[in-house]
């Protein structure tokens, strides 16, 4: 789509950024963390980097032999072993705390717009009043574009919806990930919310007290602690298939974007379909490699979370920004985006000197300082003369459907209940009812 709307730079400059991010954010932080769920879970004596190596050494392997189809097929089994699991953890977990009557007694761990939390401290192990990493008022902002990135623009994602055999299966797709999406703060963040609850309140597990030694290991601690000794096996499978299912997606995705962006383009255009698949499998070995190099650097980072938030935030400016004009709009052309891209990366590094406001405002601020760019490159001429630019034309094309484009009849309606869900789940959490929570 970039390489029509725009031209073949701008198209390969987005897919080289994604490139970057699947091979120094994504990939690894994928094995590190399901590396130390495994470590923590089972007190594996193991160093870290063997267990994320052989994790990611599974994946690739899959991914590289089984193709997008292989892909597919397992994250389908996974997610239903998964949605099991995801909601035996926090069931189990509430029985330590008294139930939701204990859960919701302890307001200030819930509420999610609150200007300081209880911050858990790696050096010290201990919690204390802070302003929150992730701070309500930034869901209004950066985080909200860069879920628009990830669940709109990213190859992960949107290349299960353009597999949909019609727009209206792509839609039943799209939705359920959306209403999973809301379920899933009951099977990532609730868990830790009671794992914070079980610390705070002293609860003992056979005769020892719980305790949690780092942010990023609460889960797993958790699960070790509340689960049935008989279920760890089943449990670990399903954390394995999980882990595998993101790291083959990104993976399968990552050579795809080489072999059709970079090598089919720049390197062999005369090259057969079946040289571009060696080809891309070849390049997802080298990217399993470095995957496999810098999992364990990452033990290193404060929280896995606010780093991986960092370097999607990098990652995903340029990219939201020239996918929302290159969509809504008709006349920004190549150099418009280009200009565009440039001002929002230097803005967005030179943002990361300052301390405040927080990175998603700056984000926020520069994505908006790249929309400007652009219409200035778009309709400022003595600007578009003096780089040699003409007056910019509107792009028009027609193309013609290849599948059923026949809406859902039930798509509005379904989109609404998807919102009303998450203002029932925002505002029973805020107000610390416990009946809104068991309505929604």
């Amino acid at each position: 789509f970039l390489g029509k709307r725009f031209d073949l730079t701008t198209r390969t400059i987005v897919s080289s950024v994604f490139l970057i991010f699947y091979a120094v954010g994504l990939c690894p932080s994928v094995l590190y963390t399901g590396a130390l769920g495994m470590k923590n879970i089972f007190d594996l004596d193991i160093p870290l980097w063997a267990v994320s190596t052989t994790i990611g050494f599974i994946g690739a392997c899959y991914a590289i032999f089984g193709g997008l189809k292989a892909v597919a097929v397992s994250d389908c089994l996974n997610g239903v072993g998964l949605l099991i699991v995801g909601l035996w953890v926090p069931v189990a977990a509430l029985q330590r705390i008294g139930g939701l009557s204990g859960l919701f007694a302890e307001s200030t761990f819930i509420r999610p717009m609150v200007s300081e939390s209880e911050v858990f401290d790696d050096a010290t192990g201990q919690r204390s009043l802070e302003a929150p990493s992730m701070p309500w008022h930034v869901t209004i902002s950066g985080l909200m574009l860069q879920n628009l990135y990830y669940w709109s623009t990213n190859q992960l994602i949107v290349q299960r919806a353009l597999a949909a055999r019609s727009l209206a299966e792509g839609q039943k797709g799209v939705l359920f990930a959306a209403a999973m999406k809301v379920v899933g703060f009951i099977l990532l963040c609730l868990p830790g919310v009671i794992g914070a609850l079980m610390v705070k309140n002293g609860v003992s597990i056979d005769g020892k007290p719980f305790v949690v030694e780092k942010a990023d290991t609460v889960y797993p601690t958790l699960v070790k602690a509340v689960m049935p000794q008989w279920s760890l096996g089943f449990f670990a499978a399903v954390l394995l298939g999980s882990i595998l299912s993101t790291f083959n997606s990104a993976l399968q995705s990552a050579s795809t974007l080489f072999g059709l962006e970079i090598y089919q383009i720049y390197i062999n255009p005369e090259a057969s379909d079946d040289r571009v698949v060696r080809v891309a499998s070849r390049f997802a070995i080298v990217l399993s490699l470095a995957s496999f190099v810098i999992a364990p650097c990452l033990s290193g980072v404060g929280s896995i979370f606010d780093w991986l938030q960092r370097a999607k935030a990098m990652a995903s400016l340029p990219i939201i920004s020239t996918f929302l004009v290159g969509i809504a709009t008709v006349t920004p052309d190549a150099f418009a985006a280009k200009v565009g891209f440039v001002v929002g990366a230097i803005m967005y590094g030179a943002g990361q000197f300052l301390k405040e406001p927080h990175f998603l405002h700056v984000f926020m601020i520069c994505f908006c300082a790249s929309l400007a760019s652009m219409l200035a490159a778009t309709y400022v001429q003595p600007l578009r003369k003096l780089f040699r630019q003409p007056p910019a034309v509107p792009f028009h094309e027609t193309v013609a459907a290849v599948v059923d484009i026949k809406s859902w009849p039930v798509l509005y309606p379904v989109i609404a209940s998807i919102f009303f869900l998450v203002a029932l789940l925002t505002v029973s959490l805020q107000v610390a009812s416990m009946s809104l929570f068991l309505v929604f």
